[in-house]
Parts: C-alpha cells; structure tokens; sequence
C-alpha cells in the first residue's frame, strides 16, 4: 500500500514534470522567441575596427636585388682593408692575425656581421676598396 503511494507520487511529479519541459520546450523554439534570443544575445556592439587606414598600410619588401658573389683573394682582401684603412701590414697573400684583426674590425665599422669571414656582404663591401 505505501509502496502504491509513492509510485503514485512520483508518476504525479513525473508526468507534470514532463508537461512544463515540454511547454517550456515549445515556448522556446518557437520562431518570436528563437528571435527574441538572437536580438538579445547579439545585439552587443562592439566598438572597434580591425581594419587599418590604406594610408598606413605597408606591403611586405620582397628582396629583388641581392650582391652578386664576388670571390676575393686573399690578397686582394689585403689591399681593400689597406685602402680602407684598416690593415698596415704587408700584402703578402696570408690571411694571418693582422689580417683578420682588420677584417673584424671592418666589419665593425660597416656595420656587417662581425664574424671574421669574408662571406658575400664582406666581399662586396670590400670590392669597393679594390679600385683605389
């Protein structure tokens, strides 16, 4: 008998509980509400602009030119530092401690990379040093 009761309980919170799910349910697909949420939920403004001005727009620089590989000899290395000024040693063909000293240093003052090699940058900037 107890045992009915409950069952007849909860088959009453059971059923009435489906009832109001499903009105629930209904009430919320319906298109007007269905709106009514969209408005709600998106009608937040943002205030920004992602986009730039076309006036600070800068296309990316794509390397056209590059310094042709110039294969300098050791002598000739010698000469373009002694008419730079950086070398006051004898051109003797050797790349020796003098010669390197220069080489760093001259890369230094150019604003290469200071590696001690006398790579495509170093060289070209070197040829000009050939001439005089």
């Amino acid at each position: 008998m107890f045992t009915r009761m409950i069952l007849s309980v909860f088959l009453v919170f059971a059923l009435a509980g489906c009832a109001t799910g499903a009105k629930k349910q209904a009430t919320q697909t319906s298109p007007a509400s269905y709106e009514k949420y969209q408005q709600e939920a998106y009608s937040q403004s943002y205030d920004y602009d992602d986009t730039l001005p076309s006036d600070t727009y800068q296309k990316p620089v794509k390397k056209i030119y590059s310094e042709p590989m110039i294969k300098l000899s050791a002598k000739q290395i010698q000469k373009a530092l002694k008419n730079a000024g950086f070398y006051q040693g004898t051109i003797d063909g050797k790349i020796g401690p003098k010669t390197k000293a220069a080489i760093l240093k001259f890369q230094k003052a150019k604003g290469l990379k200071v590696d001690g090699i006398v790579g495509k940058r170093t060289s070209a900037a070197l040829n000009k040093y050939l001439s005089q």
